[in-house]
């Protein structure tokens, strides 16, 4: 048979998350129209012992694939080449799904033909709060162009990896490849819009998204550890973008330009400020390197980046494309 939904799981050293994970989306009303692809990314703890215990009991459901130590982006390139479903999508292994919502999303994948399916979701603090994201009533169960959605969103996205879905064929086609290491997510998020016709959106709420695990790289340890990760992640969308930017719609065009001119204002923003890349000796020399990247890939993303300010009155960029002065650097409250 057919599945329906591949769910990608990469995992790295994951033993103490991992059969929650499983147990979320492993269910006998889900085993026939889901395909399970773990990727075990080199893990030295018993994050595989665990997952192929599961695939015993599950052999129809759920593969491992075991491979060398490559990345959280090396692991979602493995799964995407290895999906057979109609529709892609991930699930970090120290996150889960809400199993009832995972019954009720595949339903209404069965009933709908789309490009992108965009599910509500929830984030989970180690505290045990909670914020829920739902997408509005009016928006949700309609299939609609995808330009119109940027359009309505004022030419923003609103999309996560927590509710992103996509048709399997739009990430196989296109010969997508996200970047090997941190903040591939964005990558992932973003890269294949290019490709997406139309949307739906749903309330259903699928995704648990656990916020707060020590070492994760959005905390300001992860962004110190990983920077040189997230410059060359933003460099790739950003070339991306100047070399197919001609061929866009306005209204993609415009999202994407959004999008990245953000990520350039945070590359800045992480090798100069204290708080972060800013405190080494190596980033002034990165700085330099990104700011002639980005002056040479795309003249409308440096344009741009001169205009931004830092509490909506420094234009700390420019000021230090022509002086060589950090301002970041110079008050604890910036």
């Amino acid at each position: 048979m057919c599945k329906i939904l591949t769910i990608a799981i990469p995992a790295y050293n994951m033993e103490k998350y991992v059969g929650h994970c499983l147990d979320s989306v492993l269910h006998t009303d889900t085993a026939n129209t889901i395909e399970v692809l773990l990727i075990n990314d080199g893990s030295k703890d018993s994050t595989l012992r665990i997952a192929q215990e599961y695939a015993k009991k599950w052999p129809e459901t759920l593969r491992v694939i075991n491979k060398p130590n490559g990345g959280w982006g090396s692991a979602i390139n493995c799964a995407i080449s290895e999906a057979t479903g109609k529709y892609f999508k991930i699930l970090d292994a120290d996150d889960w799904f809400d199993t009832q919502a995972l019954i009720d999303f595949i339903r209404l994948l069965q009933r709908t033909d789309v490009d992108l399916a965009a599910s509500s979701y929830t984030l989970v603090y180690e505290n045990g709060k909670q914020e829920e994201y739902i997408y509005p009533t009016h928006q949700c169960n309609r299939v609609i162009p995808f330009s119109q959605y940027i359009k309505e969103q004022g030419f923003s996205h609103n999309l996560c990896l927590a509710s992103i879905t996509f048709r399997t064929e739009i990430l196989q086609k296109n010969k997508i490849k996200v970047a090997d290491r941190y903040y591939a997510d964005i990558d992932f998020g973003m890269s294949p819009l290019l490709y997406v016709k139309n949307i739906c959106l749903t309330q259903t709420n699928l995704y648990k998204y656990y916020k707060g695990r020590e070492g994760q790289s959005t905390s300001i340890a992860g962004y110190n550890a990983h920077l040189q990760d997230f410059i060359d992640m933003g460099s790739k969308l950003i070339k991306n973008y100047a070399a197919q930017k001609d061929s866009m719609s306005p209204e993609i065009r415009n999202m994407y330009l959004k999008d990245y001119t953000n990520i350039a204002r945070f590359s800045y923003y992480l090798l100069m400020s204290p708080m972060y890349g800013g405190k080494h000796n190596n980033s002034s020399d990165k700085l330099k390197d990104f700011d002639t990247f980005l002056k040479q890939t795309s003249p409308e993303l440096y344009t741009i980046t001169a205009k931004i300010r830092i509490k909506r009155i420094i234009p700390y960029i420019q000021i230090w494309r022509k002086t060589g002065i950090n301002i970041l650097k110079l008050r604890t409250w910036i």
